[in-house]
């Protein structure tokens, strides 16, 4: 099948932008491709400098009359705000779903657990390496995935006050949050002391991220860690220690919250939290 120019921008820029798995990038290609010649096929569109309000409304209510779950259109939502900020039009579309009428879908994994202290200690013990254990502090007490944990270079990426996440941060953004207890400013040291000035976590002797990553996580899986239980534990906490401590407004903790731990909609921590 030939491609349309609209889908020939849509490969220039997923050339230029492969963050994310390919799994992902998979799909995402073919998710916005499939819309590209939907759009051409009803507007005659051919570049993304004309897309509008209109172009927008038309993918949305397609795909609510198309889709048989929730959870299928919030993904498609997900690429159409991945291009629309790509060209600089996330403007075009609400921020939160609910804005359009749709309700947050099932998540297809297992409920996430907070990680007492006992337990986080029991998951420290039973891994072998240093590097490790410092990746899993680092998810515990800031919030980071694993790939941010591995990669965050100490000692560039922490000031003292504030913590930028530059490397593996999830659709390429970055982000910063500031340091708000002696917690985690015990972790940080900890992670200074094993990284070399430049460097990040990842051993010299491992090449590539990827070889790291197949090393790690059997590792991992035999401790019984889950970097999901480890994030929702720090959104516990930190919104916690917001509302009841400081006595911020739901909404705007939940606002900080999900910038802190790399998530651009508040609606996204309801699968982390229940309390908003």
């Amino acid at each position: 099948m030939d491609h349309t120019p609209l889908q020939d921008q849509l490969i220039s820029i997923y050339s230029r932008n492969r963050e994310d798995s390919h799994a992902t990038q998979r799909k995402r290609a073919w998710c916005l491709g499939a819309a590209a010649r939907a759009l051409t096929e009803k507007f005659g569109l051919q570049k993304l400098d004309n897309l509008k309000q209109k172009h927008v409304v038309f993918l949305v209510e397609r795909w609510k009359e198309t889709d048989t779950g929730r959870r299928s259109i919030e993904e498609k939502l997900t690429y159409l705000r991945w291009i629309l900020q790509k060209i600089g039009k996330q403007n075009l579309l609400p921020k939160t779903n609910r804005e359009l009428g749709i309700e947050p879908g099932p998540r297809h994994t297992r409920a996430g657990k907070v990680v007492t202290n006992d337990r986080l200690a029991e998951i420290l013990t039973a891994l072998p390496d240093p590097r490790i254990q410092s990746a899993v502090l680092l998810a515990r007490h800031v919030g980071l995935r694993f790939k941010e944990a591995m990669l965050l270079r100490p000692w560039r990426d922490w000031d003292g006050t504030r913590v930028w996440i530059k490397r593996g941060s999830k659709g390429g953004r970055p982000r910063y949050l500031f340091v708000h207890n002696e917690a985690q400013r015990e972790v940080l040291e900890g992670a200074r002391r094993l990284a070399s000035k430049e460097g990040a976590l990842i051993p010299r002797e491992w090449p590539t991220w990827e070889s790291w990553r197949q090393h790690v996580y059997p590792i991992l899986r035999a401790a019984g860690v889950g970097f999901h239980d480890l994030r929702r534990s720090y959104v516990v906490d930190r919104m916690d220690g917001l509302i009841n401590d400081q006595g911020l407004d739901p909404e705007r903790a939940a606002a900080l919250v999900a910038r802190e731990v790399g998530h651009s909609r508040t609606e996204v921590l309801r699968w982390y939290l229940e309390l908003i």
